[in-house]
């Protein structure tokens, strides 16, 4: 019997190519990804996530409390998943703190289960859901695969340095240090360890995440990712550890999962 995983992305480049990239890896498997919204979430990291979560009104529901609704909704749906992964990015903000977001996301969990017929089923979300996280953003995992920053539309070799993809850093000087040039896009004062802005770079600012994101994405060879030297894929290592175990599966990546979001046996969540 085919296992159906539904997702729930955050970003377009996700919401329209994740399914498809995960397909190709789980390809030979009994699985089918599958998108469970026609519009991608609100990012819950957007910005710096303090924690505990700012006090809302009564009635306001956060970021995190609306990604947790969609969740079980999901299991409500025509579809009805086996499981439910819900995919963000980390951004550079919450890099430092990255169990901020994880803990606004177990409270917002916590806070719901009992209030609705759906939500009383805490064994759903605690053997059926995830939420997993790229840091520091989707971008990074092409530079992984050269042949997908030509897809992105990159129109110049990436230069960065010998660290960790997910502890991206861009080493090119033209890129950092542009002189006697109008401003653009790209020209932040983090740029340095901004994937998606050092693609737009790339790209002479023609990076859509709706085209050239997708199209790299839809067709990253993964393998040749996790190849990338030096090693250091944390985050991504616990999304495909957790995929494989709901699948039952051996995970065709080695390595250690972060452990904000390696799958643990009694959380709230699969992961959490």
């Amino acid at each position: 019997m085919t296992t159906t995983i539904g997702l729930i992305a955050t970003g377009q480049c996700e919401h329209l190519a994740l399914a498809a990239s995960l397909q190709r890896v789980f390809a030979d498997h009994d699985v089918q990804f599958t998108m469970m919204y026609a519009s991608p979430a609100d990012s819950i990291t957007s910005g710096f996530v303090s924690y505990p979560a700012p006090v809302r009104p009564v009635g306001v529901k956060t970021v995190a409390e609306r990604l947790v609704d969609r969740m079980a909704a999901a299991f409500e749906s025509r579809t009805r998943p086996a499981f439910v992964f819900a995919v963000d990015d980390l951004e550079l903000d919450n890099i430092a703190p990255p169990g901020n977001v994880t803990g606004v996301v177990r409270d917002a969990v916590l806070g719901v289960l009992g209030k609705s017929p759906t939500h009383a089923h805490v064994a759903w979300f605690r053997g059926r859901c995830s939420l997993h996280l790229l840091c520091p953003m989707l971008e990074t995992y092409f530079y992984g695969e050269p042949a997908a920053l030509v897809r992105a539309g990159a129109r110049r070799n990436a230069i960065i340095a010998q660290n960790e993809l997910e502890d991206f850093e861009s080493g090119d000087v033209a890129y950092l240090t542009p002189a006697n040039e109008p401003r653009h896009a790209w020209r932040s004062a983090d740029r340095a360890r901004h994937p998606k802005r050092y693609l737009r770079f790339l790209t002479q600012e023609d990076y859509r995440e709706t085209r050239g994101g997708k199209d790299a994405l839809a067709q990253l060879d993964w393998h040749q990712v996790f190849a990338h030297k030096p090693p250091g894929l944390a985050f991504a290592h616990a999304l495909f550890h957790d995929l494989s175990d709901a699948l039952a599966v051996p995970c065709p990546f080695q390595g250690a999962a972060h452990p904000e979001t390696a799958r643990r046996a009694n959380g709230v969540l699969r992961n959490l």
